[in-house]
């Protein structure tokens, strides 16, 4: 963090330190800020902790890829380091289409990196909101495919609680997990710790990843100010793709599946966060939030065949005050948000042939991100029956990028630099929904939208196909419409819930394999179908289904009709909860995703990435103050990838991700009561 944003945020806090809280010394229950802005009705899905703590899932990607629509994909299966989550069929944008929110905050940086998944343990997390295709009004560009929003667990309860928990499973891996609650009547306070190892499925596959998290806040009668502080850490070797090339008798993928050719690949990053504000009540019926954050990390890469080595710092400030208001509007329940989001990222990346020429680095680049939205969101029931909602949004992005070139810098002989660019890009989003309550057990949903992503940093910085030298192009946004019917029918020992969605999208960023570079595709289209189903099946028994039909095709151009690679039609999972008895748990999982086409391969003429279905299982027990759980993932050792990419220059070449087989690991846990 550089002096000038440590005084930024310092100037900021000293403001919320100044704001007016009562003063008075009356016994208060804590408060705990909503981090949330999405109503909890049919359109959003929550899973809550119970839910979390029971699942086999060992990591966040793994556990939403369970739901109806939402699939992972993951380059090494370890601890979810570089994991995608893609919502509705996205593919290789997945990560720059689906919006990841901790505690209301975007994730998703102005670059190309993945959310950092490793370094969310499940352990802290109080409850998940999934909207699929919705949150862009209330948080923004990139929910195009949906907004998932990670609410981290608070403190609040009286008296003080915590556990430490220990695990060791299949290929060296070992963990710990610790974490302290303390609340009264006007504090609270909590602390967590995390620390994983792992070896890796793969040669030169290792991981260490150790995250630290701590938030206080003090309570009153009409308010609380909060207080949010975090670091990470992570180690993460790159083993690299299996080739497969039957011209020349080559086949790593099944000869060698766990090997390397990259021994000396690796990523590393570290990264920091601040979050602090103050929440005010106006009166009953009035709650004011101003809140502000700070974000950064490094990100060291290198890659030794491709004779490139990235040294990058990327820091982001945003300022997200709002007001959250629930009156009677002709006699009617009404809820309205109205708020401001501020966000200012800078991007400096250094970018030389190896660690040891990076003093003399080929390029420096400079690119700096503001973006600042207005937006309002309002909730009326019509009559007892009907809700209807409406939003607006109002964006700005104003992108300015240099390149500082070093011709004589070792492996700049075929290099250039890039000429400066200053752009801004105007865009709104906006949202209008209808919920009709049939009866009791009916309700029915319809919605439009309008939502939008903007280019990122990495997607601008490429070479030109034509003049062979380097440029930052100026992309257009994306803008993608959707309409979609919902029904969910609930009945004491079930609950059914569907939707059908259509989408249709202008202008979508992607990258053309031919060209090298990224462009403005053609119109594109998506569309599906989202079935899930819940059952207690008996007093001890629960089961839980979901399928969904995803379809993503090019709606013009060259490839009109072509599906978009890496995009499953079928997904299916399927989830079983057997008590034991009153102290002990069986849970099962099933997941199916099925055939996709290859990156690269828009033509549609390559093979398909191969279906799999994963199995995953847990018995968990307890003994009062003493947890024990065991877990087997890919009960059947199935050999698989989800993420291949075809070459464009040797027919019938191909490289592959192999992902873990069968794989154990056993936790004990002690709670602090």
């Amino acid at each position: 963090m550089n002096n000038k944003n440590v005084s930024y945020l310092a100037g900021l806090l000293a403001c919320l330190h100044c704001l007016p809280l009562s003063a008075n010394n009356e016994t208060t229950s804590p408060i705990v800020v909503t981090a949330s802005r999405i109503q909890e009705n049919g359109n959003t899905r929550i899973i809550g902790a119970d839910q979390i703590r029971r699942s086999p899932a060992k990591t966040l990607p793994e556990l939403l890829s369970l739901e109806a629509g939402i699939f992972s994909r993951g380059l090494y299966g370890n601890n979810a380091s570089r994991a995608i989550v893609d919502i509705r069929g996205f593919g290789a944008t997945a990560g720059q289409n689906t919006l990841i929110l901790l505690d209301g905050r975007r994730l998703n940086d102005v670059d190309l990196s993945a959310v950092d998944y490793s370094a969310i343990p499940l352990s802290t997390i109080e409850r998940i909101e999934i909207n699929r295709g919705g949150g862009a009004v209330l948080y923004g560009d990139g929910a195009v495919g949906g907004t998932i929003n990670i609410i981290t667990t608070k403190s609040g309860m009286m008296g003080t609680t915590g556990y430490a928990q220990l695990s060791f499973g299949s290929y060296g891996e070992s963990r710990i997990d610790a974490a302290l609650n303390h609340g009264n009547d006007l504090d609270s306070y909590y602390l967590m710790a995390n620390g994983v190892h792992t070896d890796g499925y793969r040669d030169n596959n290792a991981l260490d990843q150790k995250n630290i998290q701590f938030g206080m806040s003090l309570a009153q009668i009409d308010g609380e100010v909060f207080f949010r502080f975090g670091a990470d850490n992570q180690d993460l070797e790159l083993p690299g793709a299996r080739t497969v090339d039957p011209g020349i008798g080559l086949d790593e993928l099944n000869n060698d599946r766990q090997g390397t050719d990259t021994p000396d690949d690796y990523a590393d990053q570290e990264g920091r966060f601040v979050t602090a504000g103050i929440t005010r009540f106006l009166g009953a019926d009035t709650e004011m939030i101003f809140d502000l954050g700070y974000r950064d990390k490094n990100q060291m890469a290198y890659f030794e065949t491709a004779g490139s080595y990235l040294d990058t710092d990327l820091s982001t400030i945003s300022l997200t005050p709002r007001v959250k208001s629930t009156r009677a509007l002709f006699n009617r329940s009404s809820t309205s948000i109205i708020g401001v989001d501020f966000y200012q990222s800078n991007y400096d990346s250094n970018r030389s042939q190896s660690p040891s020429t990076i003093d003399t680095p080929i390029h420096q680049l400079n690119i700096n991100q503001k973006s600042t939205a207005l937006y309002g969101h309002n909730a009326t029931w019509l009559d007892d029956s009907n809700e209807i909602t409406l939003g607006a949004r109002f964006q700005t992005i104003n992108l300015t990028a240099g390149d500082l070139f070093d011709s004589s810098a070792p492996g700049a002989a075929f290099e250039s630099q890039a000429a400066n660019l200053d752009v801004t890009d105007n865009e709104h989003m906006v949202e209008l929904g209808l919920r009709h309550r049939q009866n009791e057990s009916t309700v029915i949903t319809a919605n439009i939208a309008r939502s939008t992503r903007f280019a990122t940093v990495d997607e601008i910085f490429e070479v030109d196909p034509i003049t062979f030298q380097r440029v930052f192009s100026a992309l257009e946004p994306q803008v993608s419409r959707n309409v979609e019917i919902g029904v969910d029918y609930t009945q004491p020992s079930y609950q059914f819930s569907s939707s059908v969605y259509y989408m249709k999208l202008d202008d979508e960023i992607h990258f053309d394999p031919v060209t090298f570079t990224n462009i403005n595709l053609d119109p594109t289209l998506r569309q599906g179908v989202e079935l899930s189903i819940t059952s207690r099946v008996s007093d001890v028994l629960r089961l839980k289904g979901q399928y969904a039909y995803t379809h993503a095709e090019f709606r013009e151009g060259e490839f009109r009709g072509n599906e978009v690679p890496l995009v499953p039609s079928n997904t299916a999972s399927l989830s079983a909860l057997w008590d034991l008895s009153s102290a002990m748990q069986f849970i099962m999982t099933a997941n199916h995703v099925g055939t996709k086409f290859f990156d690269n391969d828009e033509a549609n003429t390559f093979m398909k990435i191969s279906s799999y279905d994963i199995v995953d299982v847990k018995l968990l027990s307890k003994f009062g103050p003493w947890k024990l759980s065991g877990t087997i993932n890919n009960l059947f050792g199935e050999e698989y990838f989800d993420y291949g990419v075809i070459s464009n220059f040797t027919p019938g070449r191909y490289n592959a991700y192999p992902l873990p087989e069968r794989s154990a690991i056993f936790s004990i846990t002690r709670e602090l009561q």
